[in-house]
């Protein structure tokens, strides 16, 4: 029975990659799979199916039982809508008024004077992925914070005289999903059970890892990309253009690029202070010191109701292609979690002992990693296997964060090595280069950066 269990559990898990791999859509491929594994799982091994209807044993009929899978389904989207989904949809209804407003393109556009002053070329491109970085915690979004940058940084980057391809390069390398604004750290803190304490984990944990991508990716960049342009003029690779973009400053005061900083601030002086603040709360109450800001600059009210609806559009676009692949990822993994194969196999590792942990975070890293490639998004790969994590971890004896955490920085990582991901293609496009020539560039730094998450979050098991 343990063999069917594993082999039913590989086998599922190379079908659903299949089908991703042939451009189905992931929302229903999770959702369909998830729904034949919960009744394949009750009829070969006696898995009841999660649903709030009780059943005596003669109740049970083929019916009944695609009823109760359905129901799953049905509380799914209750749960992820009041609580993950509707988080992340805050967050999306910010980021898109401070779109809106021109705040974030403003903050984008002043960030790139310090690097103007840099006269090495290779360390500017080190000060771009650094500065980059630590604007992703305040714009969240992969693709969203590359099309800033391609606006306001990379015109500075071909006009310093870097070539298209190694500036695009670059960044895509600003990838990694974290701070208390971020979806998938949202989702981590929801898959540990510790869903108001979104500020304390990275912190503590997710922190770690981010330093040590930044400052050693930082270190290798000048040199790695040194080589790469070495490397492609005596191969004569690329027939790159010259044509400059236009640098534009966008039409804001100054002092809203401080505007999308304030639900972090808010969260972080809550934090700090022991006061009770969740993100929703924080989104709302920057939006509406926001409108009162643009009330005062514009003196139009009815700008304002137009506004809400950009923030309102958000939040709805932000449900189709994020929450509604979140809650389909959690029906698939709460499938592939009955087929009971992920048990035995976590029950086999644990008793590997201390070479267990490494083993597991390594093994479902690299999982996360390659299916974050072939989908083209980081968070249905990382709730497809994140929500297994926890049960693994409790296998093995560690806090669950320790194991979802390198989950989670392994999807952003897998996300920047496919060539379908939104971020990649835009970057691609901007400068019409096929995007496996940025893939082909970049992978060795990324397979880097897997190496440091790995071992950083081994390290913080023993903290």
């Amino acid at each position: 029975m343990g063999i069917l269990m594993i082999f039913s559990t590989i086998l599922a898990t190379s079908i659903v990659a299949y089908y991703i791999l042939k451009q189905y859509n992931p929302i229903f491929v999770f959702l369909f799979s998830g729904i034949i594994l919960l009744i394949l799982a009750f009829y070969l091994i006696g898995t009841p199916i999660p649903s709030q209807t009780q059943r005596n044993v003669e109740e049970i009929t083929f019916f009944t039982t695609l009823l109760d899978s359905f129901t799953f389904i049905t509380t799914t989207f209750q749960k992820q809508l009041s609580g993950v989904g509707l988080i992340i949809m805050s967050v999306a209804g910010f980021a898109a008024y401070m779109k809106h407003i021109n705040a974030s393109a403003k903050l984008a556009f002043l960030a790139n004077r310090p690097l103007s002053k840099i006269q090495n070329k290779y360390l500017i491109l080190s000060g771009t992925f650094v500065v980059g970085m630590a604007l992703k915690i305040v714009i969240s979004s992969y693709a969203g914070i590359l099309l800033l940058l391609l606006a306001c940084i990379y015109p500075v980057l071909i006009a310093l005289g870097i070539r298209p391809i190694v500036a695009l390069s670059v960044l895509s390398l600003i990838t990694l999903d974290y701070g208390p604004k971020d979806g998938n750290s949202i989702n981590m803190a929801d898959m540990i059970g510790q869903k108001d304490n979104v500020v304390g984990l990275f912190l503590h944990y997710q922190l770690w890892v981010v330093l040590a991508y930044v400052v050693i990716i930082a270190l290798l960049i000048p040199f790695y990309f040194a080589w790469i342009d070495k490397r492609d003029k005596a191969k004569n690779r690329l027939q790159e253009h010259n044509e400059i973009p236009e640098i534009i400053n966008p039409q804001c005061p100054t002092f809203y690029i401080l505007l999308p900083w304030l639900p972090i601030v808010f969260l972080f002086v809550a934090y700090f202070l022991q006061i009770k603040l969740d993100v929703i709360t924080a989104n709302f109450m920057s939006i509406a010191l926001v409108f009162v800001i643009e009330f005062i600059r514009h003196k139009n009210a009815k700008k304002l109701g137009e506004d809400m609806v950009v923030i309102l559009k958000a939040m709805s676009e932000i449900f189709i292609s994020v929450v509604s692949i979140i809650i389909a990822a959690g029906v698939f993994a709460e499938g592939i979690k009955a087929l009971g194969g992920i048990a035995i196999l976590g029950d086999g590792i644990a008793n590997l002992g201390v070479s267990a942990v490494i083993l597991t975070i390594t093994i479902l890293s690299f999982l996360v990693y390659f299916f974050a490639m072939i989908m083209g998004s980081g968070i249905a790969a990382f709730n497809a296997f994140g929500r297994l994590a926890p049960d693994i971890a409790t296998k093995l004896g560690i806090a669950p964060i320790t194991l979802v955490l390198p989950i989670e920085i392994a999807s952003a990582l897998g996300r920047a090595a496919s060539p379908i991901a939104g971020g990649i293609l835009a970057l691609a496009g901007f400068a019409k280069v096929p995007p496996i020539e940025i893939i082909k560039r970049t992978t060795p730094l990324l397979l880097i950066g897997m190496g440091i998450n790995i071992l950083v979050s081994w390290y913080l098991t023993f903290l």
